[in-house]
């Protein structure tokens, strides 16, 4: 049986943080590949169901279906499922068991957010496989697409956490269902922005859901140009919810 005791507190960081993601392992050993069989089915609703809906599919609309279909997965694992899952372990008295463990609580938000961000890989390569399959779309990998991925991930998980841990349980149902709800039919992450009023711009725009679609969209499909101004939104909420999300953790009580 594998545990976390109070001697880790003489073990250095790098042995804290495996020791965390060794304990996060087990306790989600169940849930990770219930976690893939829903994202696989995800990818494949959003490329192939929501496809159906429009008799005839123009290159951009692929584009906006495959884009959409890798950000909505992110945005699932991490707005949504880790959120969940976090407000579980609230409940059950996980989180301040975690609390009360001599590790620095960096370690333990980094151990959370790279169980959450191998998580969502599965969904993620199965929206590329069906965008290629579906729309014989070509994706392009490039080191600067990867890290950009890589950011939208963190920062989609750290929404997640932020969310669990500074609100009730009945909140972070509410919060998840208006996130994914949002993120399918009020912003322009599966179709283009000009089907919306152009005052909503201001409002998506703020949140790093639609960023982050473009981001993907222009680093892996080559439409349209990277923005500074997409990137800076998303290190923002990065950060931010970071330094939230590591106050409830130092927060006892």
């Amino acid at each position: 049986m594998f545990s976390l005791t109070p001697p880790q507190a003489k073990s250095g960081t790098f042995h804290q943080l495996t020791s965390l993601i060794h304990w996060s392992l087990i306790r989600h050993k169940y849930l990770l590949p219930v976690f893939t069989v829903v994202q696989i089915f995800l990818s494949i609703a959003i490329i192939y169901g929501l496809g159906i809906m429009f008799p005839e599919l123009t290159h951009e609309m692929s584009i906006y279906l495959s884009s959409g279909a890798v950000s909505l997965g992110i945005i699932a694992v991490g707005c949504v499922l880790s959120g969940q899952i976090i407000n579980t372990a609230k409940n059950e008295g996980v989180v301040d068991y975690q609390k009360s463990l001599p590790v620095s609580r960096v370690n333990i938000l980094l151990a959370d957010i790279i169980i959450w961000g191998f998580a969502s890989l599965p969904g993620i390569f199965m929206s590329f496989l069906a965008s290629f399959l579906r729309f014989d779309l070509e994706i392009h990998f490039s080191i600067v697409g990867i890290f950009i991925l890589a950011l939208c991930q963190v920062s989609m998980i750290l929404i997640g956490f932020t969310i669990a841990y500074w609100f009730p349980e009945n909140m972070v149902a509410l919060f998840s269902q208006i996130i994914m709800i949002g993120g399918l039919l009020f912003s322009p992450i599966t179709y283009s922005p000009e089907r919306l009023p152009e005052w909503t711009s201001n409002i998506y725009n703020s949140f790093p859901f639609v960023p982050s679609s473009r981001l993907i969209r222009t680093l892996f499909f080559e439409r349209g140009e990277i923005s500074l101004r997409d990137i800076s939104v998303i290190w923002v909420w990065l950060i931010f919810c970071f330094i939230l999300s590591l106050q409830a953790l130092k927060k006892r009580g």
